[in-house]
Formats: C-alpha cells, structure tokens, sequence
C-alpha cells in the first residue's frame, strides 16, 4: 500500500513538472487567448455589422420603392395638371378671349357715342352762338336770318346714311347751313326760300333740257336713284325716288305751308304724283318715263 502511494505521488509529481515545462516551452498563451477572446468580440461585431448593412440596404430598398411611387405620383399629377391647363385653355380661354372683346367694342361703341354726343353739344353751343349773333345783329337793325326745311328719307336705312353726305354737301352749294338735324329732318339758314325757288328752278330747267351744269345736283340723285324708295326735300326742292321713276320737281312756297306738303317725302308714291302735276317749267322725270308734265 505504502508503494502505492509512492508511486502515485511521483506520478503526481511528474505531470506537475510535465506542464511546468510545457507552460515555459510555449511562451503568450495569456495572449493567444486574448486574441481568442478578441476574435470572438470581432465576429460578434462583424455579424452586428452585416445585420446593421442588412438592415440599411432594406431601408433603402423600401426607400427607393417609396421614391419611386412617389416619382409615380408626381408624375400622374403633373399628367393631371397639364390635362387641367389644356382643358383651361380650350375652354375658358377662349370665352374668356370672346368676353374680353365683346367688352372691347361695347366700350369702343360707348367712347362712339360719348364722342358723338359731343360732337352733337358742341353743334347746339355754336347753332345757340350764332343764334345770339343774329338776335345781336337783329337788334341792331340787321335782316333776321331765313331758316328753312329739309328732309331725307330712303329705304334701305344704309341708302338713307349714305344720302347724308351728299345732301349736306348739295345744300353748302347753294348757300345753306345745317343748324340742326334729327332722324333724317334738317333745319338749314342762310338763305331765303325766294331766292332757293330761284335757283331751283334754274336746276331743274338745266335737268330737264340737259343744258347748263347739274352736277351741283348729280351725287345726290345717284344715290337716290340707287334706293328702293325715298325722297329728298331742300326748302321747295323735291327729288322723289319710287320702283317706278325718279322724279324732281319744284313746289310753290305757298304749297309749303299746307299740311300735306309736309308729309310728301314719307309717301313718295304720292309725292311722285304730285310732282308730276307741277307745270312743266318745275319738274322733270329723270328715269322712268311719263312725260314732263304740263306747261304752266
């Protein structure tokens, strides 16, 4: 027994010096296990930092998708708002276009009217000068100023505007200022209704002979020859257009004063009769036939 124990002891003794000596052959093995340690800290971190790449490339996948719907979105609204502006245009920019110049030549019609009317209050302060220069004048013993009638009346109502010109122009001729005028009535001074009878007379002797010089006269007939009806009335000269003829004469100026005379250039028909009744010396049928009429 007492072997034994020996034998074990120096056993035991053995392996002892055994690592001893194994522990002084292989020097840093506190540092090899460092390092062990270390590795394993490092391959902890490496899988923390895959997992961390792994959770950043997913954000960025699914931010990428978010950028590419919204891409998607923006572009389907910028469809929407262009489709918005084309419609815009197509629609409400060329009511807007239609409202814009209607309201254009209602204010061009307007600024039309306020110059005419004006115009017109610039005519009635001269007529109303001149009508104080003749109660001046007339109070100083002066000859009062003759006034006499005048008319224009055609159909079509474009016929009638354009007579206006040329009637205007026929009665400066012969000596007549317009004083004033109203739809298709004229008020004319500067002459007497004797010394108009006169000339009128010597008018419508050269028109029915063709001698002498009518053309005073000739615009004015053109465009009332031109007319469907009409008639045209200076002091007692008459120009009378019917579908049949056109006549011109020269009425007595006691034949003024009676009602009917008035109403002449509104029925021309009539007013062609009636002419056509004067002795022969005071009117002329210048389309139409029918004779000259009797002599006086």
């Amino acid at each position: 027994m007492t072997v034994v124990l020996v034998l074990l002891c120096l056993a035991i003794a053995g392996r002892e010096l055994y690592l001893a000596f194994e522990r002084k052959r292989i020097p840093g093995a506190p540092e090899i296990a460092d390092i062990r340690t270390q590795l394993r800290a490092l391959k902890g971190t490496r899988e923390e930092l895959e997992s961390v790449r792994t959770s950043q490339r997913e954000q960025l996948d699914r931010l990428t998708r978010e950028q590419d719907r919204d891409r998607e979105a923006l572009g389907e609204a910028d469809a929407r708002i262009r489709s918005l502006i084309a419609q815009i245009n197509d629609r409400m920019v060329p009511d807007v276009n239609e409202k814009l110049s209607r309201q254009r030549e209602a204010m061009a019609r307007q600024e039309e009217v306020l110059r005419g009317l004006a115009a017109e209050v610039a005519g009635l302060r001269a007529n109303l000068a001149r009508r104080l220069d003749q109660a001046v004048a007339a109070s100083l013993g002066a000859e009062p100023v003759d006034v006499v009638g005048g008319v224009v009346r055609a159909e079509p109502a474009s016929t009638q505007e354009a007579l206006t010109g040329p009637f205007e122009r026929f009665a400066e001729h012969h000596g007549l200022r317009v004083e004033l005028s109203e739809l298709g009535r004229y008020y004319l001074s500067g002459r007497s209704p004797r010394g108009l009878e006169r000339d009128f007379l010597d008018l419508v002797r050269s028109l029915r002979t063709g001698s002498g010089d009518a053309a005073e006269i000739q615009e004015l007939l053109d465009v009332l020859g031109s007319a469907d009806r009409g008639a045209v009335r200076i002091g007692p000269l008459l120009a009378v257009r019917t579908p049949e003829s056109l006549v011109c004469g020269v009425l007595p100026l006691a034949e003024l004063l009676r009602p009917e005379a008035a109403g002449l250039p509104d029925d021309p028909s009539a007013a062609a009769r009636r002419l056509r009744l004067l002795p022969g010396t005071r009117f002329a049928v210048l389309s139409g036939g029918g004779g000259t009429g009797p002599s006086s």
